[in-house]
């Protein structure tokens, strides 16, 4: 088994001072951390880990600025680690870093459309900068967060290789890092032009078309386990895309009294709660309960309700038809229930 020290000097060398090649960016004999044990544990992002390291061998020679690259790289290994045990949380930081480092060799040019890299799938931003002159970009920015949206533009001064704008209570900080575009903001939701929730720092990528990430429930923290994010897979069929894309904020809520031992936790898209959104509840053996938001052909509202539990194929439990009852808002919206 390798020492602590060798393995860690190996993990650094593949990973933020050469282009020697590895089978992964680690040894997993050698894992220590709670980070470094649940990616060695989960297949799947043990498989995300090796991508990355091969990425990174191929992006490292092809970067202008290789060693701030490698500070960054040094800077998202403890990121990383923060997720300690979280799998959810490691699922994302790693799809995330793929996306940056697939566009990170490009060269940068202020004359470009930038979108941000997004921590889930009802969220995106994209900015365009323009240089008017050798101190000046000029810049225009959308964004959406679920049914709320931002926008914003302006003029912003060059310092070496930031930009910086400045007006009432909002500034933003452009920062070009290889290829990338890296925007700091200061200031509210509201203050900034944006919608709640509507926010605009973040990592970005050159790129015409919004970025396309490919989370999954457990990636953005709904299912807990593969297993359970399979079972949803199974479960739902095409309505988990819907629960997915309906997944953009979530709350734990009330047990529900005939199932006590269940947790629960309520999803919905912002700006949007009462058409897209969905109950989702949980026991230890494996049970889980659902009902979700969807509209028909003739776009008219309707729940469904699906469960994995034969007893309570034909009934709901109390917390998700109390649920369904605040949805219905005094109106009628049909329950279905889905084989």
């Amino acid at each position: 088994m390798l020492s602590f020290k060798l393995r860690h000097a190996l993990l650094l060398t593949s990973l933020a001072f050469s282009t020697t090649a590895h089978a992964a960016s680690f040894d997993c004999t050698g894992a220590t951390s709670p980070a470094e044990k649940t990616i060695c544990s989960d297949p799947y992002i043990s498989n995300l880990d090796e991508k990355l390291s091969s990425l990174w061998r191929v992006t490292l020679p092809k970067i202008a600025d290789s060693k701030a690259l490698k500070a960054d790289q040094r800077g998202w290994l403890k990121q990383r680690n923060q997720c300690a045990a979280d799998v959810a949380c490691l699922r994302r930081e790693y799809l995330m870093r793929l996306k940056a480092l697939e566009f990170m060799a490009k060269p940068f040019n202020w004359d470009a459309t930038w979108q941000l890299i997004p921590w889930g799938v009802s969220s995106s931003v994209e900015v365009k900068t323009k240089r008017i002159d050798a101190t000046h970009i000029a810049f225009d920015i959308s964004g959406v967060a679920g049914a709320n949206s931002g926008d914003m533009d302006g003029v912003a001064n060059i310092v070496g290789s930031e930009a910086h704008y400045a007006q009432d209570n909002c500034s933003l900080k452009f920062s070009a890092f290889n290829g990338l575009l890296d925007i700091a903001q200061d200031g509210a939701d509201p203050t900034c032009g944006g919608g709640m929730g509507v926010y605009y720092g973040g990592r970005y990528v050159a790129s015409e078309q919004p970025l396309a990430i490919d989370y999954d429930l457990l990636g953005l923290g709904v299912a807990r386990t593969e297993q359970e994010n399979e079972l949803l897979h199974a479960l739902l069929k095409g309505d988990y895309q819907t629960l997915l894309q309906n997944s953009g904020s979530m709350v734990t809520a009330d047990a529900s009294r005939d199932v006590p031992d269940a947790q629960v936790d309520e999803f919905w898209l912002r700006g949007l709660a009462n058409t897209n959104a969905g109950i989702l509840m949980r026991a230890p053996d494996a049970r889980v309960w659902l009902v979700l938001l969807v509209f028909d052909e003739q776009r008219n509202l309707r729940a469904r309700y699906y469960t994995n539990a034969p007893q309570w194929k034909k009934r709901v439990p109390e917390a998700l038809l109390a649920w369904h009852k605040r949805m219905e808002n005094g109106e009628t919206l049909p329950l279905d229930f889905m084989p």
